[in-house]
């Protein structure tokens, strides 16, 4: 059940347009005509392995059918640095462009989203990091993700890794002006990147659905994206042919995304010093915290969390513990890591990253208080993967 007591004024942002279905990739083109986009340069952003996989020409064919010219930036591995991002400024600026496309996961989206802003403001990337806003509103940007769960398409997010450490650009001027869901570009995803960002879609409800700025428009996105992750995700990593499941999860990682309104709470801010550290992918560091911030949570908000264990176990009385050991349970079914030991972290790494939780990433957002002492705990038990042992002990 949805409340609708709160008398709190939300702010919420999506794109202009959602495109989706199977094969909605092939209609890019046809949309940005029908937003006025001029006929001119068309820049688009896709990481490696997209080019490799050929995926590529989903957007770049019908592209040049509506009588766009395309130049493309595909020089995007992993997760995105500082020098990528300015690379790509560099490139955005070098032409005149109408409008760019992005394709790929979140790294390549996220990278989009600057290039939109940088193809058309001066200024060094550094200068933004942070809540920011851009003088010039950035070019008309179309966002097509190949995997489904960092819901990047749907926020004004770009996330980038600054000197080894995580860190943000933030604009409503970096929301998508159309989003485009097309399921058949996830089949090709292999098990383990189904996994990582099914669970990030997830991290993104759970924690939307704790933030203190949750309102009815973010709890209804983050309660659709639970229970399609509940039902879907497990199918969708055991048999990636199943168009279905990759379906539903495309949908449910855009919901996920359009969560993040709340804002996260907690558990990115953990996840954050582990992929610092561990250099992990972020879904994966999202996965291995989300338990955690569960748990950390539930003595101020027992009856939301009764809701969300209620729908995600489709049990009308599943506890807020019954919900910290599911996404247990399913972290380890779906082989993330159950430990910090596990990936390598020492003992003497939980300190360092404490203070880093604290003052790096400090989450006004989350309904509980966030202390020295308190991050002591999670991160001591997170190192021996004590999920159960998390429980009543904040």
């Amino acid at each position: 059940m949805i409340s609708f007591s709160s008398s709190t004024i939300g702010s919420c942002l999506s794109p202009r347009q959602v495109l989706m279905g199977d094969g909605a990739s092939e209609k890019v083109g046809e949309f940005l005509g029908n937003w006025q986009v001029q006929k001119g340069n068309v820049l688009v952003v896709a990481d490696r392995e997209v080019v490799k996989l050929g995926l590529i020409d989903k957007v770049e064919r019908p592209l040049k059918a509506a009588q766009y010219n395309v130049l493309r930036f595909d020089n995007i591995v992993g997760e995105p640095t500082l020098e990528t991002a300015i690379e790509l400024a560099s490139f955005a600026r070098e032409r005149s462009y109408v409008a760019v496309v992005g394709l790929g996961g979140g790294s390549a989206m996220d990278m989009s989203k600057l290039a939109a802003a940088f193809a058309v403001n001066a200024g060094e990337i550094k200068d933004y990091l942070g809540i920011t806003s851009f003088k010039n509103n950035p070019l008309p940007l179309a966002l097509v993700p190949t995997t489904a769960g960092t819901g990047a398409e749907a926020t004004g997010i770009s996330m980038l890794s600054v000197e080894g450490r995580k860190a943000i650009v933030l604009s409503p001027q970096l929301v998508p002006l159309v989003a485009v869901l097309d399921p058949l570009l996830t089949v090709t995803l292999p098990p383990k990147i189904t996994a990582s960002t099914g669970l990030d879609a997830l991290s993104h409800a759970l924690e939307g659905f704790m933030s203190v700025r949750a309102n009815p428009y973010t709890d209804f996105q983050a309660i659709s994206t639970m229970i399609t992750v509940a039902r879907w995700l497990k199918i969708a990593h055991q048999d990636g042919s199943n168009i279905e499941a990759r379906r539903a999860m495309s949908y449910a990682a855009f919901a996920g995304g359009l969560s993040l309104n709340a804002g996260a709470v907690l558990g990115h801010s953990v996840a954050y010093t582990i992929a610092n550290k561990a250099h992990l992918s972020h879904g994966v560091s999202c996965a291995m915290a989300l338990p955690y911030a569960i748990s950390f949570n539930i003595p101020s908000i027992p009856e939301r969390l009764s809701i969300a264990a209620a729908q995600v176990l489709g049990q009308p009385d599943a506890s807020p513990e019954d919900l910290v050991l599911w996404v247990r349970d399913l972290n380890s079914d779906l082989g993330m890591p159950p430990s910090l030991k596990e990936i390598g972290l020492k003992k003497e790494d939980l300190d360092d990253m404490v203070e880093e939780c604290i003052t790096k990433y400090p989450r006004p957002t989350n309904p509980v208080p966030i202390t020295r002492e308190s991050l002591k705990i999670l991160y001591a038990k997170m190192f021996e993967g004590d999920v159960k042992g998390s429980i009543g002990v904040f």
